[in-house]
């Protein structure tokens, strides 16, 4: 299990996402569906954080993490 902290100060269990998708094409607003049929509000930088998280996006080390 894989807690992630939102911006909004809630936590989200990775585990339990079933999908991340946009409420409107067009707009900024993201829900992650979850797998008892609720959907959280999220933002952008909430999906960034769960996607690293959840091992889909490599995190990138920064120079100072190298020494």
């Amino acid at each position: 299990m894989a807690f992630v902290e939102l911006e909004n100060g809630n936590w989200i269990n990775t585990d339990f996402i079933e999908s991340i998708f946009k409420v409107n094409p067009s707009g900024t607003a993201w829900r992650a569906g979850l797998n008892h049929g609720e959907a959280a509000e999220i933002t952008d930088a909430d999906r960034a954080q769960i996607l690293k998280t959840a091992g889909f996006v490599r995190i990138k080390k920064e120079k100072y993490d190298e020494q």
